[in-house]
């Protein structure tokens, strides 16, 4: 749910809680409590609900991203673009590619414009063994929620895989044996 409309229906529910209980139990020092207590609980809600948007307009990515594109994926479209920081801690862009419906592609570049990876959703079932057999060795307990190949500007292939263990989720980037490059807590 947008911040905006979470903030209204929160807002329209505390006025109508406001005036209900001002109106028929309740002192005014009494209200004036409670009016702050639930603003600071409505100042909670919206920083935890609201998640900081990363994303940017296509118009300002850098001009050999775009060039990238159009030369090496002709008839596909740049759709999104957003800023992430990557588990080693290198600043990116990320933009997502379409041709057509059902064709779309996610491309990831460095600060400078220059291709890190492509990246590919695959069914848990086709991460190689080595990655499963890291994860259930190293992540006992975690369940593998959703596996993407990664596929490098050095041809090299990784793995970014996303597991849960009750509360916790952590993604993690492994080599195509196994290796645990980096992970970070989601």
């Amino acid at each position: 749910m947008p911040c905006a409309v979470l903030e209204l229906e929160t807002c329209t529910a505390f006025v109508f809680y406001l005036h209900f209980f001002s109106l028929k139990h309740y002192s005014l020092s009494i209200m004036k409590k409670l009016l702050r207590y639930t603003l600071v609980l409505v100042g909670l809600i919206q920083l935890v609900s609201c998640k900081k948007d990363n994303s940017i307009a296509i118009a300002d990515l850098p001009a050999a991203i775009k060039n990238y594109v159009e030369a090496n994926y002709p008839g596909y479209a740049l759709e999104e673009a957003e800023q992430e920081t990557l588990c080693t801690g290198e600043s990116t862009y990320e933009v997502e590619i379409e041709q057509g419906d059902d064709d779309e592609l996610e491309l990831t570049f460095d600060t400078d414009g220059n291709f890190l990876f492509s990246e590919t959703e695959i069914p848990v079932a086709e991460l190689p063994a080595a990655v499963i057999n890291t994860i259930a060795s190293n992540y006992a307990g975690f369940k593998t929620e959703e596996a993407d190949k990664l596929s490098m500007a050095d041809g090299t292939t990784r793995y970014e895989v996303e597991l849960e263990k009750g509360k916790t989720e952590k993604e993690v980037l492994f080599d195509a044996e196994g290796g645990v490059i980096c992970e970070q807590d989601e």
